[in-house]
């Protein structure tokens, strides 16, 4: 039988998911094939980060135009911070710096759909207060090159944070091998 370890508190982390909202612009149905598979490993990381009880905030902008709706299956629990960002960093919002001031040794882990200014400038200040951030590729970072060959945005936001912020890959983050161990039942027959 395997069970999960419980983190101590040196490995404690803070998942923090940006814009992780419908676009105005998009039909429920009419996401493409790269933004379908960002939005698995949104969903894998998340069910994983509640199930280890790793701080969960959400951050939405805040648009006086259009009222902003999670995506299915990435919607914030009542358990969950929901905060609302003002500015293009998640750190516009007041209570989002205090609970992340609260964590000082918590490594933020970075999810949304796309390497936005959002999450550009979010992991930039969290580098610069002193932060260990984390983007979680697969679920920021699409192809580099749309179907036309066209170089996409997301390469040179790639450039940037490289130096400054660690990237691992969902599967990376989530790690069952770490987690997992062995408990043998003497008990049984």
């Amino acid at each position: 039988m395997y069970a999960v370890q419980p983190r101590t508190d040196q490995d404690a982390r803070h998942l923090v998911c940006l814009d992780l909202v419908r676009s105005g612009t998009r039909s429920p149905g009419g996401e493409h094939a790269g933004l379908k598979q960002r939005i698995a490993a949104c969903r894998r990381l998340l069910h994983h980060a509640r199930a280890c009880g790793w701080d969960v905030t959400h951050v939405h902008p805040r648009s006086a135009a259009r009222a902003t709706r999670p995506v299915a299956g990435l919607e914030p629990l009542p358990s969950e911070r929901l905060v609302y960002r003002t500015g293009v960093s998640a750190f516009s919002n007041r209570p989002f710096c205090e609970a992340v001031k609260g964590l000082p040794d918590a490594e933020l882990i970075l999810i949304g759909f796309s390497l936005s200014s959002t999450c550009l400038v979010t992991a930039l200040t969290a580098h610069d207060w002193g932060m260990k951030v984390t983007l979680a590729k697969d679920a920021v970072l699409g192809a580099t090159r749309d179907a036309d060959g066209v170089l996409r945005t997301e390469d040179p936001g790639r450039a940037i944070v490289a130096p400054f912020v660690r990237m691992a890959g969902v599967d990376e983050l989530i790690d069952t091998r770490k987690a997992l161990r062995l408990v043998v039942n003497r008990g049984a027959a």
